[in-house]
């Protein structure tokens, strides 16, 4: 069982590498720098302003929807997980069809 859990936990891995990878490529290429000329054209740098803080309240409202955003993802694995441990544990039990058994009993 552990080397299921081992192999769930690297494919997992390896399915997160790309978004995260996207993510990180993305903030780079919105960082670059322009051309002088676009630059320049854009904004002088004695016209640059300083950054307004945001008010606290939007600030919290980011917070609050990043942790609804992540307890959601971890709600949906936990049931993601209960499930596969019921279907292990049906398979474990026997339970299992095959394709030439048909169901007896009442109601079949």
């Amino acid at each position: 069982m552990n080397e299921r859990r081992r192999l769930v936990s690297v494919l997992t891995v390896l399915a997160l590498v790309p978004f995260l990878l996207a993510g990180i490529l993305e903030a780079r290429n919105q960082d670059a720098p322009k051309a002088p000329g676009e630059q320049a054209a854009v904004k002088a740098p004695e016209q640059e302003t300083a950054a307004v803080p945001r008010p606290p309240k939007e600030r919290m409202a980011v917070y609050v929807l990043l942790a609804w955003v992540w307890l959601s993802i971890m709600v949906l694995f936990w049931l993601l997980r209960l499930r596969v441990r019921e279907a292990d544990r049906v398979f474990q039990m026997g339970l299992r069809r095959t394709a030439g058994k048909t169901p007896e009993g009442q109601g079949h």
